[in-house]
């Protein structure tokens, strides 16, 4: 069985779409030949394996339609947690 990979989506947004569970994405990057950092080509198909980690959750993605994908972020904001006084302390 395949999957074609939306855009945006992750080994980890496919892995909990087809699987229900994060814990699949593992498996699903070693199916493909991939690296679990890789990111899918969108449009590209990937081979699934037979299996399902958490039913409930895989059943509930396909009839409702969801398809997680990960969030991009385009602003090229950086966001800082310290003001430059604390800078110094924790570089």
């Amino acid at each position: 069985m395949k999957v074609k990979v939306n855009d945006g989506q992750t080994l980890a947004d496919i892995s909990i779409q087809e699987y229900g569970s994060l814990e699949a994405a593992m498996e699903l990057a070693r199916s493909n030949g991939m690296s679990i950092t890789d990111i899918p080509v969108p449009g590209s198909e990937l081979q699934l394996q037979d299996a399902v980690y958490d039913k409930t959750m895989a059943d509930y993605c396909k009839v409702n339609g969801v398809s997680p994908a990960t969030q991009r972020d385009t602003s090229g904001v950086k966001l800082r947690i310290f003001t430059e006084e604390y800078t110094k302390e924790f570089e």
